[in-house]
């Protein structure tokens, strides 16, 4: 009877960190003195942490640089064999745009040293598939030149027990504990704007959203659900023309506009979206290489 080894299972995630300099775009690699190669910053995720949020941190822990997440990129997912048992690792990697690329770098014992290099370099210095795996999606990918997170209302009260107004419904318990959860994680993004649809349930998604960051709160009827099916190409056409701002935006909408909208958009830009379903309190990270959208990935 063959022997067969348990499995540990670890979650991980990391970025392409990149700037963009007069000789064209560069990456961060770091070198792991404890596995003698050179890699993509990544690390493990904290109990309860979102892969984007553990991704951010171990960038910036590994290099001393913060990014800000733009595309999703690619999951890697391997098995380090062990006697008794093996561990299987999948790790989630995003585009990162460096903010402060000229940080001080602090070697540790993780971490002897951080390089900028071109990508050629980076293919030459890797030595993990899962790296070139992600290097690959990195290079294949047009340069995202502005970001859209689109998302639809968290939870609120059914409209069958709300006495009132549809567009006045308030967010539930769990809708509230949604924005908590949210907060933190658009913030990520750097945005420059926050957009809401009118009903309320909208605003109050978005609304901490804006007074953490400092920023007006902009209303936009034109991702109102009422009205939407008589021109639905109006909301895609105003999302594209946000994606092309050249910097991040934040939009909450209603489902009917954000399933239209995803759909117009991908069909033009030719990209594959097989659900444009969306939970209350999800949503979805844009990418925009001026007015043309160029990946669409679930948050």
């Amino acid at each position: 009877m063959a022997l067969t080894n348990d499995v540990d299972r670890v979650r991980a995630a990391g970025g392409v960190l990149w700037d963009s300099t007069e000789d064209g775009v560069r990456l961060a690699l770091v070198y792991r003195p404890g596995c003698e190669n050179w890699s993509l910053p990544k690390g493990k995720l904290s109990p309860g942490e979102h892969p984007l949020a553990a991704a951010c941190r171990e960038v910036e822990e590994e290099t001393g640089v913060a990014g800000v997440p733009g595309p999703f990129l690619t999951t890697a997912s391997y098995t380090l064999p062990n006697p008794g048992r093996d561990l299987h690792k999948t790790v989630d990697y995003w585009a990162m745009r460096a903010l402060n690329p000229g940080a001080e770098f602090v070697p540790n014992s993780e971490i002897a040293e951080c390089r900028w290099v071109s990508v050629e370099e980076a293919r030459e210095l890797c030595s993990r598939p899962r790296d070139f795996t992600a290097l690959d999606a990195f290079a294949a990918m047009p340069v995202v030149t502005g970001t859209v997170v689109l998302l639809r209302h968290a939870k609120a009260a059914s409209p069958v027990a709300f006495d009132g107004p549809d567009v006045a419904r308030p967010l539930e318990t769990k809708g509230t504990a949604q924005v908590g959860h949210l907060l933190p994680l658009l913030a990520l993004f750097q945005p420059t704007r926050v957009v809401a649809a009118s009903p309320l349930r909208c605003v109050k998604t978005v609304e901490p959203l804006a007074e953490a960051l400092g920023l007006k709160l902009e209303g936009d009827s034109v991702f109102d659900a009422e009205g939407h099916f008589r021109n639905p190409e109006r909301a895609a056409a105003r999302l594209a023309e946000l994606g092309a701002s050249g910097s991040a935006t934040v939009v909450c909408s209603q489902l009917p506009v954000i399933a239209d909208s995803l759909a117009l958009l991908a069909d033009t830009a030719g990209l594959a979206v097989p659900s444009v379903h969306t939970g209350t309190g999800e949503g979805w990270v844009l990418g925009f290489h001026g007015p043309a959208l160029v990946s669409a990935h679930r948050l």
